[in-house]
């Protein structure tokens, strides 16, 4: 129920940093991201490849002109930051920032390439293609940092030593 709230939130501001009146670069970053590359480094369970499937549909439902490429895109993200993931010890926020610019340019591309043979791609330009996975992976390691921090374990343990 938590990761549902979560995900209409993220959902939510994505569509907010995409209106007209807000900055165009705000637009680039993937903010779902985090959804593909926590459950792996966070070591869950395997059935969340499939849960990127519906990430990826609910993406083209509010972004896409067409259903189908953003479900391809995202599980093409999801699958290969999983098939990565456990060739690296490192579960650090560096290791977040680097998969999320893994999993964002997979998704990038997955994406424009899927919109190809229904004539609705647009131009990639290195550029964009830059700026967006730079942002996003930024993105994916404030997340990482947050989760090391790991406040509420800490908040507890200073109301034990209040307690003492």
């Amino acid at each position: 129920m938590r990761t549902a709230f979560l995900l209409v939130l993220i959902f939510i501001a994505q569509v907010v940093l995409g209106w007209p009146a807000s900055p165009g670069w705000l637009s680039t970053i993937l903010l779902p991201m985090v959804f593909v590359v926590g459950p792996p480094l966070l070591m869950e369970e395997r059935r969340w490849p499939h849960f990127a499937l519906a990430l990826g549909l609910v993406w083209d439902l509010l972004f896409e002109p067409v259903v189908g490429p953003g479900a391809i895109a995202w599980s093409a993200a999801a699958v290969a930051v999983s098939a990565v993931a456990p060739l690296v010890a490192d579960r650090s926020p560096r290791a977040w920032w680097a998969f999320g610019a893994l999993g964002s340019t997979l998704m990038i591309l997955a994406r424009h390439i899927a919109l190809i043979p229904l004539g609705l791609s647009t131009d990639l330009t290195m550029r964009y293609l830059l700026f967006s996975v730079g942002l996003t992976s930024l993105w994916c390691g404030v997340v990482g940092w947050v989760i090391a921090l790991d406040l509420p374990s800490r908040w507890q343990a200073r109301r034990a030593r209040k307690l003492r």
